[in-house]
């Protein structure tokens, strides 16, 4: 029942802190190979694997706003991500390009079979992938100064199109793995600059480039693929020193360890935010059928308001259509209430407070009359037909008796739930609501995009809802889709004074706001953890060239 947004968050910072990972071990893998050849291409090649490890690493951290609400540092992590991938590419780049391809050797007189490309060849290069000519690279580095945002997509495909190269012209096959990756990295670094378009007023644009859409994640596949692949290539020139395996196993353990406890955490805290929402949205609803309980109270204290009046007990006596009509002219107003009628004993109609002409009409049908006619003051709700959406309303009915105490009429008082009545509750509890007939909405304080019209008349057509408020009578408490958005809700059965289900009240709250409460907490936590890995790698360092040291 948490929000899928949560997962996604998660998974997010947990294929980021892979690829971090990733690349520091490539990165590992060309410090290690300088700390043999003292070569100082290799160090800018170190340093560009190291940078672009720790812009995965601060990228996990950034969580996204729609959702979590206001980033506590802003928009500090994206500057700071893009400016360590970009220097980090552009490291890669010049350290590729200072290393020159390995050109394939022509040789005559011998069985050229033997140094075919079919042939297999002896891996005799250092460790490490690379290179390519100054020329693409030229285009490459040209391309990362034309704009900021196409930096990172510029400079992981002009280092993927410089591996390709040396992989192909030159004797370095093993390293077209790293081709491959960056060429995945391509797609997931063009398709992250969507959100440029983030606050894009076309609606198929926004609908597309949202947090959580399908081409999120899509651009989180090609993050996890292109991480896949250059950790298979690196992790096979890893194993072949126990240090290095040492030090890199001890790494993704505490890499495991942070992250299980992270994704518990963040777990609990959301979980344990919902729970006190749901609680809170039950108190709500409480207040929902509370306020709607007080309103029944109020219209029988109206209606006996008039019935206790003598002069309409002396009206309704002499069935006085005009001299009710006079008594009563100010009542709907005064006591803000819709409706007000006043019928005889034998249930024909005096008056009509809403319309003073139309009376002479029997409600004998009418089961609150029957109820009245006999001496029984009640109060129920109701539903009838609207034009655009059925309406729910009180009536309150309260008998009108005669100096010898027998029952000379009944006056009853009617009030409508309008959509008035439900903002009064937002207000109180800053909650949407609604109450609903039977299944579809009478009264919310839902609207529509011009920010005015009501979201009336829609049917709700959950069965898990309908089936637990309606036909059982008990109340729903979980997510649901409301106009198309996922809201942490409480149904709970709206019933008539016969105790029949005639419909539900609604409270409810964006399941994104759950989030958004917890939001700060998990940021820092990514935060923290983030930090708490780097400084892990010096103890898994020391640690992991000690036992190597003895073993030797």
């Amino acid at each position: 029942m948490l929000p899928t947004q949560f997962f996604d968050q998660d998974i997010h910072f947990a294929i980021c802190l892979f690829a971090a990972l990733v690349f520091f071990a490539v990165f590992w893998l060309y410090f290690d190979a300088w700390t043999t050849s003292h070569k100082n291409k290799e160090l800018v090649k170190c340093g560009g694997f190291l940078l672009l490890a720790l812009s995965f690493l601060l990228a996990g951290t950034i969580v996204e706003q729609s959702v979590l609400g206001k980033s506590l540092l802003g928009s500090v992590s994206s500057t700071i991500t893009l400016i360590l991938s970009g220097v980090g590419y552009v490291l890669i780049i010049i350290g590729r390009v200072v290393d020159p391809v390995q050109k394939k050797p022509k040789l005559t007189g011998l069985d050229a079979t033997e140094f075919s490309d079919n042939s297999p060849k002896k891996d005799t290069s250092t460790p490490a992938p690379e290179a390519n000519t100054k020329k693409v690279a030229a285009v490459g580095l040209s391309g990362l100064a034309n704009t900021s945002h196409l930096i990172l997509p510029v400079g992981a495909l002009t280092i993927a199109v410089l591996y390709w190269r040396r992989a192909t012209a030159g004797l370095e096959r093993h390293l077209k793995p790293i081709a491959y990756a960056f060429l995945f990295l391509t797609g997931y670094e063009v398709l992250s600059l969507a959100s440029l378009w983030n606050n894009s007023t076309n609606p198929n644009i926004a609908k597309l480039v949202v947090s959580y859409s399908p081409l999120w994640v899509t651009t989180q596949v090609l993050l996890f693929i292109s991480s896949a692949i250059l950790g298979w290539w690196v992790w096979r020139y890893l194993t072949k020193r126990f240090f290095t395996q040492l030090f890199m196993v001890f790494t993704m353990l505490t890499l495991g360890i942070f992250l299980i406890t992270t994704i518990s955490f963040t777990f609990l805290l959301v979980n344990k935010v919902q729970n006190e929402s749901i609680s809170n949205l039950q108190t709500a609803n409480n207040v929902l059928g509370y306020a709607i309980n007080a309103k029944k109270a109020e219209t029988l204290a109206d209606a006996n308001v008039i019935a206790e009046n003598p002069n309409i007990v002396n009206a309704v006596l002499i069935k006085s259509n005009s001299t009710l009509a006079n008594l009563t002219s100010t009542f709907l107003s005064k006591y803000n209430v819709s409706s007000l009628i006043i019928t005889t004993a034998d249930a024909q109609v005096l008056l009509r407070g809403q319309d003073p002409a139309d009376y002479g009409d029997s409600l004998s049908s009418n089961a609150l009359v029957r109820r009245a006619l006999i001496g029984q003051s009640s109060s129920s709700i109701n539903t009838q037909n609207g034009v655009l959406a059925p309406v729910i309303y009180i009536n309150s009915i309260t008998p009108i008796m005669g100096s010898n105490n027998q029952v000379i009429g009944t006056v009853t008082v009617g009030l409508t739930i309008d959509s008035a009545f439900v903002d009064g509750i937002k207000q109180a509890t800053g909650l949407e609501s609604a109450v609903y007939a039977g299944n579809v909405v009478s009264a919310t304080t839902f609207v529509a995009s011009d920010g005015i019209t009501r979201m009336t008349g829609v049917s709700e057509t959950n069965s898990s809802i309908l089936n637990a408020v309606l036909k059982n009578g008990q109340d729903f408490a979980g997510t649901a889709n409301i106009l198309n958005r996922q809201f942490l809700t409480v149904f709970s059965p709206l019933k008539d004074v016969n105790n029949n289900v005639i419909g539900m009240l609604f409270i409810g709250v964006p399941q994104t706001s759950i989030l958004q409460t917890a939001g700060h907490a998990v940021e820092l936590t990514f935060l923290v953890t983030a930090v708490l890995l780097i400084l892990t790698t010096f103890p898994a360092y020391i640690i992991s060239k000690r036992i190597a040291k003895q073993l030797d």
